[in-house]
C-alpha cells in the first residue's frame, strides 16, 4: 500500500499546483499531506511485519515496533501496549539498517518539518486553513524527497535492494 499512497501524494501534489483557486490548491495539497504520511505509516508496518517472523530484531525492538513495552510484574514477563512515535520507530530500524544515516541532515529535519504540517492538519487548532500556498509547495515536495530517500534506504538496508524506479522517479524537482 505504501507504494501507492506514495503515487497518490504525487498526484494530489501536481493536482494542487495545477489550481488557479487557492482553496482548491489547499485542498489538494493536504490530501497529498496525508497520503505521503500514510505512506510512511504503511511502510513502517510492510517492514515491521516482515521482520516479525525472523530472528534479525531483538524482543526489545520487535516489541518497540509494535508498540509494546517488555516488563516485569512479580516476577512475570507481560507485555504491554505502549504507543511509540513514528520517529522513534524510522530511528530504530535506521540506525538498525542504514547505519551511516546522519540525523543531522537536511533529510532528517524535512521530515520533521513534514511531519509537523501533518501534525497542525491533524490536530488543528485554528478553525481556517490559513496555511500559505508557497509554505504547502514546499513542505510537501521537500517532506515527500525526505519520506521517499528515507523509507529507501530502510529499504536497502533491510531487503537489500532499492525501490523500483517508478516509486523513485516520484521524488519532487
Amino acid at each position: 500500500m505504501f507504494e501507492e499512497y506514495l503515487q497518490d501524494a504525487h498526484v494530489f501534489i501536481s493536482y494542487a499546483n495545477s489550481q488557479a483557486e487557492e482553496r482548491d490548491a489547499r485542498r489538494y495539497y493536504r490530501a497529498a499531506v496525508f497520503y505521503a504520511a500514510g505512506a510512511v505509516e504503511a511502510f513502517m508496518n510492510y517492514v515491521t511485519d516482515s521482520l516479525i517472523g525472523g530472528k534479525v530484531l531483538s524482543d526489545v525492538e520487535k516489541a518497540y515496533l509494535t508498540d509494546k513495552a517488555l516488563t516485569f510484574d512479580n516476577g512475570n514477563h507481560i507485555e504491554k501496549t505502549e504507543f511509540h512515535s513514528l520517529e522513534g520507530k524510522l530511528k530504530v530500524l535506521i540506525r538498525k539498517f542504514s547505519p551511516k544515516f546522519d540525523f543531522g541532515t537536511a533529510t532528517w529535519c524535512k521530515l520533521m518539518e513534514f511531519k509537523e504540517l501533518r501534525d497542525l492538519l491533524i490536530h488543528p487548532k485554528q478553525s481556517e486553513d490559513d496555511i500559505k500556498i508557497s509554505d504547502y509547495q514546499k513542505k510537501i515536495s521537500d517532506g515527500l524527497k525526505s519520506i521517499i530517500y528515507i523509507t529507501n534506504s530502510i529499504n536497502e538496508g533491510v531487503f537489500g535492494k532499492s525501490f523500483r524506479k517508478q516509486i523513485t522517479d516520484l521524488i519532487p524537482d
